[in-house]
């Protein structure tokens, strides 16, 4: 379904846990992270139907609902994080190998891991080690361009600057395309600005809106309650798209997200997928033409 969009790549993730915000060790062998030969077989039939694919592990937290994966470590000692990176490092270098032994066409060497990235020598140093497993472009999911678009200093260490971007592009309840597009302006300059400053092309890593009624407000809440609302997600998409088309530092859009499930979205659905929505009938639209 998502190849018959017309869309080219697939983001694929596989999720480790670690417990707490305050925890140093991370599991990726429990039953709510992927197995690699189940993992291994999507990539597969993902080339089988000519999708190229990122690869993009990402950290949560079992048991800590109020934080997520940017807030790890508010209390970390120096040696509370070398026992962090010490954990993150055999997780990431793990699918590094299958993304390798897959040929995935790009690799995330993280996600949306604020606090952690101020610690550039060992991102730099765990992007050395990804590449000495994985010879294809690599890129990092970052999600501070609106408030902290300086907080990586290590962008010159991966090939592509990577954003994972639900800004909040207006207030209006139900907004029009004009109103969305009003509000990308100034999001689109600091994402230029950023690709301009680092010379290097970037790419939303995520993106997206619910089909929920105000779902263009503060788009990142995946826990807002109220009506279903498929045209104010038909318009972010209609916007976003109009927004980085042509644009020559932006080298490409992942939208969040497609489930596994094929009978995810309809009509009916406030969540983020755009299966059987207006939204996808705007994918169709934009990803049939010449970009």
């Amino acid at each position: 379904h998502l190849r018959e969009t017309g869309a080219t790549w697939m983001s694929l993730l596989a999720t480790g846990y670690q417990d707490t915000v305050n925890s140093t060790d991370i599991d990726f062998s429990g039953p709510s992270t992927p197995n690699d030969a189940s993992l291994e077989g999507i990539i597969r039939q993902a080339h089988g139907l000519g999708l190229k694919v990122m690869l993009k592990p990402h950290v949560d937290l079992a048991n800590d609902p109020t934080h997520y994966r940017g807030e790890i470590g508010p209390a970390f000692t120096d040696a509370d994080w070398a026992a962090w990176f010490a954990s993150y490092r055999p997780f990431i270098l793990h699918y590094a190998a299958i993304a390798a032994r897959t040929q995935c066409e790009m690799f995330c060497v993280g996600c949306e891991l604020g606090t952690t990235a101020v610690h550039a020598d060992d991102w730099r140093r765990i992007v050395s080690e990804v590449r000495a497993v994985y010879s294809g472009p690599l890129t990092y999911a970052d999600n501070q361009v609106e408030t902290q678009p300086g907080a990586v200093v290590w962008w010159d260490a991966v090939d592509y600057i990577g954003q994972d971007a639900y800004p909040t592009l207006t207030q209006v309840v139900h907004p029009s395309v004009d109103d969305l597009a009003a509000g990308w302006v100034a999001f689109r300059e600091k994402l230029r600005e950023l690709s301009l400053k680092w010379n290097k092309p970037l790419i939303l890593t995520e993106i997206g809106a619910r089909s929920i009624l105000g779902g263009a407000q503060n788009p990142w809440d995946w826990e807002r309650q109220g009506p279903v609302d498929l045209v104010v997600q038909e318009n972010f998409y209609e916007a976003a798209l109009r927004a980085v088309a042509g644009q020559s530092w932006m080298a490409g859009i992942y939208w969040w997200q497609w489930s596994p499930d094929p009978d995810e979205g309809g009509s009916t659905d406030t969540g983020y997928t755009p299966h059987g929505k207006p939204a996808e009938a705007v994918l169709r639209s934009w990803f049939g033409r010449p970009m």
